[in-house]
């Protein structure tokens, strides 16, 4: 059951499955939502509440935006390079142009953690392409990763 593509000398690693399935299930909700706002006042429109059309329209419209980015955001490795593709931008870096690789952890406002995988550039002018772990990786990208000289722990070192 994985979720990766081979074409040619490329992998395409899509977001999790559960992730997706609860974004179509979101979009779903907030569908039947909107329509059962909508038919409840089909009598007309002067006992219709505004705050709960707009309400309910954002959801809406979240939940869309929510959807297209889960299907469409993907990381493709190929033999010469890494790229982060998304919606609204793209985002790549040659091996000739990788430094390293970095972990950073973000602590979110619950005391929850999130991990993002790094690959970072020689150029600091080129992006920084970031990503988390939910994507589906197999042992081939991990294999690449791994062989990413490990920025952190170069830093932990010179530190000591």
């Amino acid at each position: 059951m994985t979720k990766m593509r081979e074409r040619d000398d490329r992998r395409v690693y899509r977001l999790s499955i559960w992730i997706r399935a609860f974004a179509v299930a979101f979009l779903g909700f907030s569908l039947l939502g909107l329509l059962g706002l909508l038919w409840s006042q089909h009598e007309g429109i002067q006992n219709r509440n505004p705050a709960e059309m707009v309400e309910w329209g954002a959801i809406t419209i979240f939940a869309v935006g929510w959807a297209v980015y889960v299907f469409g955001a993907v990381i493709v490795l190929s033999g010469d390079g890494i790229e982060k593709r998304t919606p609204l931008k793209t985002n790549s870096l040659r091996l000739l142009e990788i430094r390293g690789r970095r972990e950073k952890v973000h602590r979110n406002f619950d005391g929850s953690y999130i991990r993002y995988l790094q690959v970072i550039p020689r150029d600091p002018l080129l992006p920084v392409i970031q990503f988390q772990k939910f994507y589906v990786f197999d042992a081939a990208f991990y294999a690449w990763y791994d062989e990413l000289p490990d920025l952190d722990a170069m830093e932990r070192t010179t530190l000591r």
